[in-house]
């Protein structure tokens, strides 16, 4: 088993002695972070003026108002070019939610908390965590995000479209101590903690939060409860005048189960709230159905075979993760115009995704033989994670009137494992649980140890040309090496398993010159112009036999042909724009042009339950051309009023030939994809927003539109565009007999309860479905209240 992975205790020590340990020396103002250029009042986004980039900020009166235990990525919903899914009311479940923007998937973009890097974010993450285990979302001061090119300094290997940036609040100068109580609709329940200490001596301060959630599924059955519990802890010292040292601490438990990935035959047939049986009788007669023994249970026995009843449901599936976090930045001015900045971070993952499979799934040798050993049609399977990683990020600032000189590196070194095993269950009862890792597999199909090492070196200048013209123009280098090494496999009766099944070796990506330039004209003091371009490229996924888009999933002879002739994925992104800044409006119009090179995907060959391994294949390109248009308008003293709306179109560049194996023969497959869209690529999307503030009270509603989508190659799979509307209000008095602050508020997620699929692509990519009979979407979570009572002592 893979227990224990957890952030090294040495490195604990170091961190926390070092955020105690400085803790002397006058009061400054904090320069852990920089104030955006421009705010206004009560506006959902800010629009940067001055900026070379498409660039949006979300600040924390925006932030705060989410529904209590939000994601910080449902947030990003509101920004333009931004697809935003999932299946639960809160955005936390992270088997369903992402976002994908200009036709980049989650995984594609770049993610940092306090310029630390979160990896690829994606589900089965090998290289960070999802930002909402990285901090709890009440700590969050604000969220930035580049839609197109991404800034240079980012400390990401996965930005191909973009990058988000999410800083955490500091503390706070006044001591106090906060409790806040939500309940919400499907039994949720969520308290949070949170001690401020306030200025000490004058130049410290520091908090303590913590917070506990619980909450039911909105469908299923038998086992279907959430619950996690984070604690994050932020300290700040001031240097005289010139320097600061921030550090934090966070940690997260997280117990989730997951909802039934479902297909359009699945909601047709068996309902929208179809989900897994939960209830083990039923589970153990569909995994006997499966094998052709009995029948189904309910509605799922009127499924035909082409609809795949035997992926319809199961006893449950779950994800664990354990997470701690930390880093420790230290800012100072060592002269009036230079500037240092260093970070030094560590993380330690261990999770467990776990699905309770009907072995038949696997084949009926594998049946048999799992049968006769436990009498269980059933078996838990594992993905198994563990992440050790720490880094280190330094850069040097160089500013005069004209110029700002600026650069530096980012080096990470990680040990990532990743196994897939199998445990026993019973004929009457599970014996695994859901919300625990368990013992003793009686089979490892293989497991993987990954030595990852990665360096970054960015170098750029702003230049102003005069009064009105400024341009911007730098590079980065970036070198990503990884090692996969096939730690252990078993091979029993049922399997065959030869270590020339599975692939081993090293694979390095990264090029030594990625520019980015940029340019900003100002027409006067409201109007500017901007354009920029960069070009970006991402590192190969590190994963074992049918996991993601990993290289080693395949065979040794085929991983040594990948070797020669893969190319990692790359990008070249163009944009220009006008924005407009005044007291009442901040708007701005921006063109984008996306060439997406050497795309990399896993075409699965078979169900995502029974590991089947997918062909990783190089798809070629796809061209992404858009436009979109954001504005926030101050229409009355109280009132703000947001649209933004995009138009795109993301397609492929040409066919692709595979060669699947079909009954042990190759059959070279040419897909017919060449125009066709993208998958997961909206064409139209528009957001909406009035919010109106008045002395404490608050009240928003917000909508969007997303049309269709695809979630086949060809295609002939795709889901309906849908509208959804989300509302809240509250209310804040400052000081209310003992308390010095009193918070009320009321949010309402999907407020007319329409029913639509939300998340699509969460059990792998078919070719074609012309039937809808592709289990890989997810419905989406109906009208949910959420209130929430707030105290500060």
């Amino acid at each position: 088993m893979m227990r224990g992975h957890i952030f090294p205790v040495s490195v604990l020590f170091f961190l926390s002695g070092a955020m105690i340990a400085s803790a002397q020396g006058p009061a400054a103002e904090s320069a852990e972070s920089p104030q955006p250029k421009y705010t206004h009042t009560e506006t959902v986004v800010v629009t940067a003026p001055g900026e070379f980039r498409d660039e949006q900020e979300l600040k924390t009166a925006t932030l705060i108002e989410e529904a209590p235990g939000t994601s910080p990525i449902k947030a990003l919903q509101e920004l333009p070019s931004v697809n935003y899914q999932a299946a639960d009311p809160y955005g936390s479940y992270e088997w369903a939610v992402r976002i994908t923007v200009r036709g980049f998937y989650q995984n594609q973009l770049g993610f940092t908390l306090d310029d630390i890097p979160l990896g690829d974010m994606s589900y089965g993450n090998w290289n960070g965590l999802h930002i909402s285990r990285a901090i709890m979302d009440e700590n969050l001061g604000r969220v930035v995000m580049s839609q197109g090119t991404g800034s240079l300094e980012t400390a990401s290997n996965s930005n191909l479209g973009g990058t988000v940036q999410f800083y955490s609040a500091d503390p706070s100068d006044a001591r106090s101590f906060t409790v806040e109580q939500s309940f919400g609709s499907f039994k949720g329940f969520r308290t949070v903690a949170r001690y401020e200490s306030g200025l000490l001596g004058g130049k410290t301060k520091l908090y303590l939060a913590a917070v506990r959630q619980d909450t039911d599924k909105w469908k299923g059955a038998g086992p279907i409860g959430q619950n996690y519990w984070q604690f994050n802890a932020k300290i700040v010292h001031y240097f005289g005048s010139k320097g600061v040292l921030t550090g934090f601490l966070n940690t997260s438990d997280r117990r989730e189960v997951d909802y039934l990935d479902v297909s359009k035959a699945y909601v047709g047939v068996i309902g929208y709230n179809a989900d897994n049986y939960g209830i083990w009788s039923e589970s153990v007669q569909a995994a006997n159905a499966c094998q052709g023994i009995g029948t189904y249970p309910g509605a799922v026995n009127n499924l035909t075979a082409d609809q795949d009843p035997c992926d319809a449901g199961y006893y449950g599936g779950g994800g664990l993760r354990r997470d701690i976090i930390g880093g420790v930045t230290y800012k100072t001015a060592l002269t009036d115009k230079l500037t240092w900045k260093s970070t030094i971070y560590g993380h330690g993952n261990d999770g467990i995704g776990l699905w309770f499979a009907p072995t038949a799934e696997f084949g009926s040798t594998f049946y048999g033989a799992i049968l006769q050993m436990t009498g269980s049609p059933i078996a838990m399977r594992s993905s198994e994670y563990g992440i050790q990683r720490g880094g280190f990020l330094s850069s040097l600032s160089y500013e005069t009137g004209r110029n700002k000189l600026e650069g530096g590196g980012w080096f990470e070194k990680e040990h990532f494992t990743l196994a897939r095993r199998f445990y026993p269950t019973g004929a009457a009862f599970p014996i695994q649980s859901l919300s625990a890792f368990p013992n003793h597999p009686f089979y490892t199909q293989w497991a993987y140890d990954f030595d990852i090492n990665v360096y970054q070196l960015h170098l750029q200048d702003q230049f102003k040309v005069n009064d009105k013209l400024a341009v911007a123009a730098g590079f980065k280098t970036i070198e990503t090496s990884e090692d996969g090494t096939l730690a252990a496999f078993d091979t029993p009766v049922f399997s065959g398993a030869t270590a020339d099944g599975f692939a081993q070796g090293s694979l390095t990506s990264g090029k030594p010159i990625l520019p980015q330039f940029g340019a900003n004209y100002k027409i006067n003091k409201e109007n500017e112009i901007f354009a920029d371009a960069a070009y970006n490229v991402q590192a190969y996924e590190a994963g074992g036999n049918g996991f993601g888009n990993a290289p080693w999933g395949t065979n040794q002879v085929g991983f040594n042909a990948l070797k020669h002739s893969l190319k990692p994925e790359s990008s070249w992104t163009e944009e220009a724009g006008y924005r407009y800044t005044s007291s009442q409006v901040t708007a701005q119009a921006n063109y984008f042009h996306v060439n997406f090179s050497n795309r990399l995907l896993a075409l699965a060959q078979g169900s995502g339950i029974a590991g089947n391994p997918s062909l990783l294949t190089n798809v070629g390109g796809v061209t992404t051309d858009g436009v979109d248009v954001a504005a926030t308008i101050q229409i009355h003293s109280n009132f703000s009023l947001y649209n933004g709306l995009t138009f795109s179109r993301s397609t492929y560049d040409s066919n692709v030939t595979a060669y699947p194996t079909v009954n042990g023969v190759v059959v070279p497959t040419t897909y017919l994809i060449a125009g066709k869209f993208a998958l997961d690529a909206p064409e139209v999307l528009y957001k909406t927003q009035l919010g109106y503030h008045n002395k404490g009270f608050f009240s928003q509603i917000d909508a969007d539109y997303m049309s269709k989508r695809y979630y086949s190659y060809d295609n002939t799979g795709s889901v309906d565009g849908r509208f959804l509307s989300d509302f809240s209000a509250g209310y804040e008095h400052a000081q209310a007999g003992i308390f010095q602050n009193l918070k009320l508020q009321l949010n309402v997620s999907n407020l007319f309860s329409n029913k639509y699929y939300s998340t699509i692509d969460s059990n792998g990519t078919p070719v074609s479905d012309p039937t809808g009979a592709w289990d890989t979407l997810q419905v989406g979570s109906p009208r949910t209240f959420i209130g929430k009572l707030s105290v500060r002592f």
